[in-house]
């Protein structure tokens, strides 16, 4: 029996965030320089451009990582969703 689309996509937000965390964390180049990590960080971020419009800063700076594991799961989960239901057979 197969895993549902919206569990495995629930599933990949967060370890996609962590996944780049560690990559970033054990790049071998030195501080100033590119990392590969440094390209997939750009959208993982990207949603607490606009939190910091809509929120107050001051809180969205002690939840950031909360607020991110959060987003993506939702963004996970709905897609995964979708292709359940895409998938699935009509009774009609």
């Amino acid at each position: 029996m197969r895993i549902p689309y919206f569990l495995q996509g629930l599933l990949f937000g967060p370890a996609f965030i962590g996944l780049t965390l560690f990559l970033k964390i054990v790049c071998p180049v030195p501080a100033g320089a590119g990392c590969f990590a440094d390209h997939l960080a750009v959208p993982i971020f990207l949603p607490l451009i606009f939190i910091y419009k809509i929120v107050d800063p001051g809180t969205v700076l002690a939840h950031e990582f909360l607020f991110l594991f959060i987003y993506w799961s939702l963004v996970g989960l709905l897609l995964g969703l979708i292709l359940d239901l895409r998938k699935a057979r009509s009774q009609y």
